[in-house]
């Protein structure tokens, strides 16, 4: 079974495009979803709260801001709770690839540096210009214009997977990425 990494940058379209795999009958892994996952579970509560040195309430609406207002300003914070919650994500995906019988399967993750030659056989980027991204970010989640340039900024493209291992999918208003989505699920089909 190959798995084949999912990325792109916030607003890029990566969960529409997730989408179209799922139609399709290939099971595709939501790293984000299971980040939200992690954040329910007490002992990742506490460890929370201990590297970002604040009283959390995680029954409060406000936690996500509370915590991105600390990470997006505080780059050794930031990185210390990436490996917390990346590393909960990593075991979950290891188990959930155990159960999957597909010729290949999607893991999906916004940040692109999650895959390496040894963990994921292909890669697709999902790519659309900044402007239209950030009005879909802006209509999905109300982040501000800051926020958006803040986060868009720590998602880097993947530097070290080989590039005739990598599919691009253009997401803009006009592009047919339903089209290159088949092309894609036909090669790796094939």
């Amino acid at each position: 079974m190959e798995v084949v990494g999912l990325t792109g940058n916030i607003g890029a379209g990566k969960s529409t495009v997730a989408n179209v795999f799922v139609a399709l009958g290939i099971p595709v892994f939501n790293s984000d979803l299971e980040a939200k996952k992690a954040y329910e579970i007490p002992t990742i509560q506490n460890e929370v709260k201990t590297i970002l040195g604040i009283e959390i309430d995680f029954s409060k609406d406000s936690w996500k801001s509370e915590i991105a207002s600390i990470i997006f300003s505080n780059v050794e914070k930031r990185l210390r709770l990436e490996k917390l919650i990346h590393s909960y994500v990593k075991d979950k995906f290891i188990q959930w690839k155990s159960i999957q019988t597909s010729k290949y399967i999607i893991r999906e993750a916004a940040l692109a540096d999650s895959f390496e030659p040894e963990n994921c056989d292909w890669l697709i980027e999902v790519e659309a210009n900044s402007e239209t991204r950030l009005q879909r970010v802006i209509l999905r989640s109300g982040l501000t214009k800051e926020e958006f340039n803040k986060r868009d900024s720590l998602q880097k493209k993947n530097e070290k997977f080989p590039s005739n291992k990598i599919f691009t999918i253009s997401n803009n208003d006009n592009d047919r990425i339903l089209a290159e989505t088949l092309k894609i699920h036909a090669q790796l089909t094939a």
